[in-house]
């Protein structure tokens, strides 16, 4: 028989929130019950939506908790998705996006945490798979057009709602916000990372993940029998701040030509202005394109980056594709993870699993609280040629496996990050879970998603 998909999740998501709030819900859960196999939710209104998603399992992989929390001020809906978190508290950047429904809200917060518990497990990392995700096309304050005011208000209460989670999520910055909105969060909650420098944290993590994609990208080269970047051509998809520090390090690398395109005007005109020696001379082409346009990734470049949205390799995409190499920053560039890595595979396609190539963001900020030293060997050791968990060796390991198994590059590399992620943290064990048990049968966090009776009878 077939699954049916509850008609709530075909709302917007600003009509999600006016629905919960007429019956009083400004706070909800969803927390995965190992005992019985289910999970279950705050409230009545939202078990159909539990249900859908641990029968249709797609995305869903038994999360241990799905948070959930309507601005008192602002009315934007805010949520903290946590994967696993066997090997530490889950942790992973808070994303301010528009969503069409409140489906795609939930499944982007549950395909990307459980993508941060890949990232950090292959990262050796101790920590656990966690993803903040605001809706800002919901209530005041995110959207174009807001204050720098209301924008603040929205990233406080994001941060009380951390601090009412005690710790089973730790944010840090992401698509859509900034090092501004992380110090907001900062304000009132420990539970966050990125933190501007002048308040002691790390700050913007773009450098630090270029670095590692370009790293990620010179094993796949190598792998391919090329010595180097120099001379290559690269198809770069977008021109935020990862991919233009991307493109810095590749034309430091002598690379012969880059096209660039994005849907954002503004980004396209700030990286000709960065880059305008090299966009003269011919070795940068920046292109402005509208939404859903992915006629970048059929360049014919020695290799593409995607470096924008997720879902953009697909049963559409893929087959247009002339690159043999694809190595990008972009979260959750295969649309259905069961379909297009084979899909790539049978085209002989070299695919570096993003969770792989895009780690150094969350390794250079994950453990900021411990101090800062220059040159730190905790983070260098990632591009180091001795460690075999560094960025060069298991790139160029998960090519060769996946080449000599039969096995898809994105299998091999989710098969090492799962045994991985079950390592229980050596000094605080499963305690991301133990916080969340407690928390839900705690009377502060029952007061907070209690409605009334008659609320209750109208469900």
């Amino acid at each position: 028989m077939p699954l049916i998909k509850p008609s709530i999740l075909s709302l917007n998501p600003r009509s999600f929130t006016l629905l919960l709030s007429s019956y009083g819900i400004n706070t909800f859960h969803a927390v995965y019950d190992s005992k019985t196999g289910k999970t279950i939710t705050s409230h009545p209104i939202l078990q159909s939506i539990g249900d859908f998603f641990a029968e249709e399992k797609t995305d869903f992989d038994e999360h241990e908790g799905i948070f959930g929390h309507i601005g008192p001020t602002s009315g934007v809906l805010q949520g903290a998705f946590i994967h696993k978190t066997c090997r530490g508290a889950g942790a992973g950047g808070v994303r301010n996006w528009s969503y069409e429904t409140i489906e795609d809200w939930f499944r982007d917060g549950i395909r990307l945490s459980k993508g941060m518990t890949h990232k950090n497990s292959l990262a050796d990392l101790w920590w656990g798979g966690g993803k903040g995700v605001i809706a800002r096309n919901t209530g005041v304050g995110v959207e174009e057009g807001s204050t720098l005011q209301q924008r603040r208000t929205v990233f406080e209460e994001y941060g009380k709602f951390l601090s009412f989670l005690k710790g089973a999520y730790v944010a840090a910055e992401d698509l859509g916000t900034t090092e501004e909105d992380m110090a907001s969060i900062f304000k009132k909650t420990r539970f966050i990372t990125c933190i501007p420098p002048e308040y002691g944290g790390s700050g913007n993590p773009s450098a630090p993940t270029a670095r590692g994609v370009v790293c990620a990208l010179e094993a796949a080269f190598s792998y391919t029998g090329r010595n180097s970047l120099e001379g290559g051509t690269f198809a770069v998809q977008g021109a935020g701040h990862v991919a233009t520090f991307i493109i810095h390090h590749l034309l430091q690398k002598k690379a012969k030509r880059i096209l660039v395109n994005d849907v954002d005007m503004a980004k396209i005109n700030a990286a000709e202005k960065r880059f305008a020696k090299e966009s003269k001379e011919g070795r940068i082409t920046l292109r402005y394109t509208e939404r859903n346009n992915h006629s970048i990734l059929f360049e014919d470049v020695d290799a593409i980056m995607p470096c924008a949205t997720g879902g953009i390799l697909n049963s559409v995409t893929i087959p247009k594709i002339k690159t043999k190499i694809i190595c990008g920053a972009a979260n959750n560039q295969l649309s259905d993870i069961k379909r297009d890595d084979k899909l790539l595979a049978e085209r002989k396609i070299h695919y570096v699993p993003d969770f792989l190539a895009n780690r150094m963001g969350i390794v250079n900020c994950a453990d900021e609280s411990a101090g800062h030293v220059k040159n730190d060997p905790l983070f260098e050791k990632h591009f180091s040629s001795s460690w075999m968990h560094s960025l060069y060796n298991l790139t160029k390991f998960v090519l060769s496996k996946a080449e000599t198994s039969g096995s898809t590059t994105q299998q091999i590399a989710i098969e090492l990050a799962e045994k991985k992620s079950l390592e229980t943290h050596p000094i605080f064990g499963h305690r991301g879970k133990q916080i969340i048990d407690s928390l839900i049968n705690s009377d502060e966090w029952n007061s907070k998603i209690k409605v009334n009776e008659q609320q209750i009878e109208s469900y």
